[in-house]
């Protein structure tokens, strides 16, 4: 027995999936299968049960996947003591535009602080596909818009933030007085996230139960290009709240007699003994998202 088998029982037995784990490893599956059957072997039980596309641990591999998590937690401490002051660790992190906007800086500012050798793998990209990869074993932790429940993930709660509408200062200055109505934001070019999206769905709803059908709405998968057009006065952009500087001297929140959608934000990480990084990160998270809120708090205040 080895412990390189143990990681591969804790790992197919909290992601319940031969392939996530192999992703989580960085090995191929049939190697996974291997260690597997090696160490089914040599202890004399069936670990993990696999009908179809079903996988999951037997009554006897539930009974030892706590003791199989407690030796590769305490490996993990050894390893981590011993390496105090040598090899670098990596976390795979997942982030939307969203919060790289907001405070993923502040974030890797802790983790540089707190972890001189982190090594972290970033991957900026939309939630659906986070979500996926994370759920896939490819990601440590994800920060993601919505809850994911699904074996072996975790999850702590951020911060909620509202879609804003966003407009040059010229532009802004028209409804100093009085909020904006939908009818005068349709006057203009409107630019929001991705068409796939929730906050393009709602948008578009808006206009169309309003009789706004020939409302030109464009979508864009980056939050910058959404804040530089909304700052040249060519487009009203809708986009997070968190995204936005109340300091720009360039753009303005545009105040308007209809409110959009509100989103909750979370970060989410695989949960088993193999890294608890991904839990570190996620708390780490929190803290940089309650200190932001406390900022844009502040700001509109």
């Amino acid at each position: 027995m080895d412990i390189r088998q143990l990681e591969t029982f804790v790992s197919i037995a909290t992601l319940r999936s031969f392939r996530a784990a192999a992703n989580r490893l960085n090995v191929t599956q049939p190697a996974i299968s291997l260690r597997l059957a090696a160490l089914e072997q040599e202890l004399g039980v069936k670990l993990i049960e696999r009908s179809g596309s079903l996988v999951r641990p037997t009554a006897k591999g539930l009974e030892l996947l706590v003791h199989a998590e407690q030796v590769l937690d305490g490996v993990n401490r050894f390893k981590s003591t011993a390496r105090s002051s040598g090899d670098a660790q990596t976390v795979r992190l997942g982030v939307p535009s969203t919060i790289v906007h907001a405070w993923l800086t502040d974030l890797l500012r802790l983790l540089r602080a707190e972890f001189p050798k982190l090594v972290v793998e970033m991957m900026i990209d939309r939630t659906p596909h986070l979500r996926a990869r994370l759920v896939g074993g490819e990601l440590d932790v994800a920060i993601l818009m919505g809850s994911v429940y699904d074996t072996g993930v975790r999850q702590v709660a951020l911060q909620t933030y509202r879609i804003i509408w966003v407009a040059s200062q010229a532009i802004a200055a028209q409804f100093s007085q009085t909020p904006a109505t939908l009818e005068d934001i349709a006057r203009h070019w409107v630019v929001t996230y991705a068409r796939d999206s929730t906050t393009y769905a709602s948008i578009e709803e808006l206009f169309r139960l309003s009789g706004l059908y020939r409302q030109q709405l464009s979508s864009s998968n980056s939050a910058e290009a959404i804040i530089r057009l909304a700052r040249s006065g060519l487009a009203i952009g809708a986009l997070s709240e968190a995204c936005v500087n109340a300091d720009d001297p360039e753009l303005s929140v545009l105040p308007c007699e209809l409110e959009l959608p509100s989103y909750d934000y979370y970060a989410c990480y695989h949960l088993d003994s193999v890294s608890r990084m991904g839990m570190i990160v996620a708390e780490l998270a929190r803290q940089c998202a309650a200190k932001h809120r406390t900022v844009l708090h502040q700001e509109s205040a």
